[in-house]
């Protein structure tokens, strides 16, 4: 017997039903972009939010990968923005955004300069034509750069859930739960029923899969959280707060 598939908010108590899976995963080209190897954590891990806005604002592939390395060089690395959260500064997830549409602010106004003293300043290749503009069928920057920003916590979790796994050997549960779970949810792939999954493991009864896959769901949620913890105030009630709304936005949005 099939069981209603999980998703992002499910693994919350409370929370809203995620937005549909396929938009999502269309929305989030952005975070599987492949950031230079630069040899700083932050630029890989950031990329792809920063990239997404920067993509879905306008820009052409190429123009959108100069811009986002321009970016880290510039502002993430160049003025020490992580360490902007020491500051009271607030969540860096707001920090960044803002951070990043001033950026193009500034690039726009340079490159308008530009154009009217063309002595002053370097002109950029892009001359405004259709092919620079965003889809519209997709999502607006920010969408964009909020969809990146929970595929990249969810891959941090993931990661972080399946080292934890492999370490206490718990190796059919990180296989329920991705199976089950993960790959439909990232990927679409169809979710294998129960009996298929039992049959795999060698199991008897259809609560052996739901139990373990309710317990690595709780713990895959504390993951997530702990992700957002660390771009977010130190508490556990602020990161969780932090991921609702991150989480609910981008269900608003998609309505």
């Amino acid at each position: 017997m099939q069981r209603p598939q999980a998703t992002i908010m499910s693994t919350l108590p409370d929370d809203p039903q995620d937005p549909n899976a396929r938009a999502k995963r269309d929305a989030d080209a952005g975070a599987r972009e492949l950031p230079p190897d630069t040899g700083n954590e932050a630029a890989v891990r950031y990329w792809g939010a920063i990239y997404a806005y920067i993509r879905q604002s306008g820009r052409r592939d190429d123009e959108a990968r100069e811009l986002t390395q321009g970016f880290i060089a510039d502002v993430l690395l160049g003025r020490n923005l992580l360490s902007k959260l020491d500051e009271g500064r607030g969540q860096f997830r707001t920090l960044l955004l803002s951070s990043v549409r001033n950026y193009l602010a500034d690039v726009y106004r340079f490159d308008h300069a530009a154009r009217r003293h063309p002595g002053r300043g370097r002109l950029r290749a892009d001359d405004g034509s259709a092919d620079g503009m965003a889809d519209h069928a997709t999502p607006d920057p920010e969408s964009a750069f909020h969809r990146a920003w929970v595929s990249m916590l969810i891959r941090d979790a993931a990661d972080a859930l399946h080292a934890e796994c492999t370490e206490r050997k718990r190796e059919m549960a990180w296989d329920l739960f991705e199976s089950r779970i993960l790959r439909p949810m990232l990927e679409g792939a169809p979710a294998p029923s129960y009996e298929s999954l039992m049959e795999r493991w060698k199991l008897t009864a259809p609560s052996q899969v739901s139990n373990t896959i309710v317990t690595m769901r709780r713990a895959f949620a504390a993951q997530l959280v702990r992700m957002m913890g660390a771009t977010s105030d130190n508490s556990s009630a602020g990161a969780r707060g932090e991921l609702r709304e991150l989480l609910t936005l981008l269900e608003g949005r998609m309505q």
